[in-house]
């Protein structure tokens, strides 16, 4: 929905309101969607990058994105700028990020853009439709919307992955309408939307069971390096990761996101899909660039992930 040109700088110290001098940044194309899509594509789907685009930053991103050779394209043009991004790696892994709000999207955007989703859909299978990301847009309802208009429109059956925050993740949440198949809320995003600070596996289990996650098969409550929280229908696990050098974690969960829908695709078992994402996640935080994943590595860190049923 919001593509960003990502620029990622390396600090061993940040001093706030002094000059910080650092090496060129690692540039990379991002946005959740696409960091998602790429996680999945370097596991071996196939995948559809659709969005919007715009000003000569969009044609910057079309272009790169078209270099890497990883996915097929199929983004809408709009008139504004598409947004940039900055984030600073610093003092032991402390991360920094200033990120742009990106371009006004209107509703008949978005719906044009789920209608070119539609045509996809009738045309050849697809395993899951992916929503990532935030959208600049004055409609606080619009993923809701979006959630509806695939449900009605294109499938009732095709898994529908959603990774966003704030106040469009909590209208999700609290609306009687129709429910996403997955959502990956981290642990900040959990204390948005509970109003209290929620740090630990115990209280993210007990927030998981609150009555708003009922009809949302899979979730994954995300906890850094403490692991995770996963509901699976009325099934609770607990997610404990081993500790690994780190070169930046900007996109790690949303290749978490892309690993899961691979799982699904590839019928992984629950406990292998849920280990296979969060390798995704930890392969992505030994990488500059984000949304990156060696396959290799992921099914190395799988051996030592632990998944136990609560």
């Amino acid at each position: 929905m919001n593509p960003s040109v990502d620029f990622t700088y390396f600090i061993d110290h940040f001093n706030l309101g002094e000059l910080n001098r650092t090496k060129n940044p690692t540039r990379s194309i991002g946005g959740k969607g696409i960091n998602a899509g790429r996680a999945a594509a370097l596991s071996g789907a196939e995948v559809l990058l659709t969005g919007f685009l715009g000003g000569k930053l969009g044609h910057l991103t079309r272009k790169h994105l078209k270099e890497e050779g990883l996915f097929r394209i199929q983004m809408c043009d709009i008139s504004e700028e598409t947004r940039s991004a900055i984030t600073v790696m610093h003092d032991n892994h402390l991360h920094t990020e200033i990120v742009e709000e990106g371009p006004f999207i209107k509703d008949e955007e978005i719906f044009a853009l789920l209608a070119t989703v539609k045509k996809v859909v009738a045309s050849e299978p697809v395993s899951s439709i992916l929503i990532c990301g935030s959208v600049n847009s004055n409609n606080e309802h619009i993923f809701e919307q979006m959630i509806a208009y695939i449900r009605q429109e294109i499938s009732q059956a095709i898994p529908v992955l959603v990774d966003i925050s704030g106040l469009q993740l909590k209208q999700i949440l609290t609306t009687k309408g129709k429910k996403p198949t997955f959502i990956k809320p981290n642990e900040h995003e959990l204390s948005y939307f509970f109003q209290t600070d929620i740090q630990t596996k115990e209280e993210a289990h007990h927030a998981l069971q609150d009555e708003s996650f009922r009809d949302i098969p899979y979730v994954i409550a995300s906890l850094g390096e403490k692991g995770a929280v996963c509901k699976v229908e009325n099934d609770f696990y607990q997610v404990s990761i081993p500790t690994i050098p780190i070169q930046s974690v900007t996109g790690s969960g949303d290749a978490t996101v892309g690993g899961f829908a691979y799982a699904l695709e590839e019928k992984f078992d629950i406990i292998e899909a849920i280990k296979y994402a969060m390798a995704c996640g930890m392969s992505n935080a030994q990488h500059k660039e984000t949304g990156m994943i060696d396959k290799k590595a992921v099914f190395q860190f799988m051996e030592d992930i632990i998944v136990e049923k609560i």
